[in-house]
């Protein structure tokens, strides 16, 4: 069974926004690097990590009234969003080049859109796989790119922080959200 409703009304205008987006974050590339690079060189190591540790603070917040007044309560679903913030704070723990931390941002909502896209065509559990394979795909084309700039390098660990984020994002969806609440949360019956 596909997922019956989504952000988008057909496959078309999902996957013109999946497109829209890849395009930005390709377009992007360059200019968001000389822009962290320019404050980086005036703040510092340790206030930019701090402010990009701080800018998750906001987006977990919000997800969490999200889950707290959105979603019906249940054990499973505050231990997954529990498990899913676990892993979103280990990995900025263990990320010490702040940029690195940007990819969550730029992946997470590229995540939703292609699972948005694929859930016309993709039956079954089989589109959390084919989500994470496009995402996976798309970041290596990011890197790809990255490799052609003069500034910049191809990096696989960036490709794996890609798929990554596109996994929790996943997960999110999956086990605390979940197909049936997907993706404002519980639709109201109609009387």
């Amino acid at each position: 069974m596909a997922v019956a409703r989504g952000i988008f009304r057909s496959a078309r205008k999902a996957w013109i926004a999946v497109a829209l987006y890849t395009v930005f974050l390709y377009a992007t590339l360059s200019v968001s690097f000389d822009l962290y690079s320019s404050v980086y060189d005036r703040i510092g190591r340790e206030a930019m990590s701090r402010w990009m540790n701080i800018m998750f603070l906001p987006v977990g917040l919000i997800l969490l009234l999200f889950v707290l007044f959105f979603l019906p309560r249940k054990f499973g679903v505050y231990l997954s969003f529990s498990l899913i913030c676990l892993g979103v704070a280990l990995c900025l723990n263990l990320l010490t080049i702040p940029a690195k931390r940007f990819h969550f941002f730029q992946y997470a909502p590229l995540t939703v859109l292609v699972f948005d896209a694929l859930r016309f065509s993709v039956k079954d559990h089989y589109l959390y796989g084919w989500t994470l394979a496009t995402v996976a795909l798309l970041g290596l084309g990011d890197e790809t790119i990255q490799w052609m700039l003069p500034s910049r390098y191809f990096g696989l660990t960036d490709v794996a922080l890609n798929a990554g984020a596109g996994l929790l994002t996943l997960a999110f969806i999956r086990f605390v959200l979940g197909e049936e609440n997907y993706p404002w949360g519980p639709q109201k019956l109609k009387q």
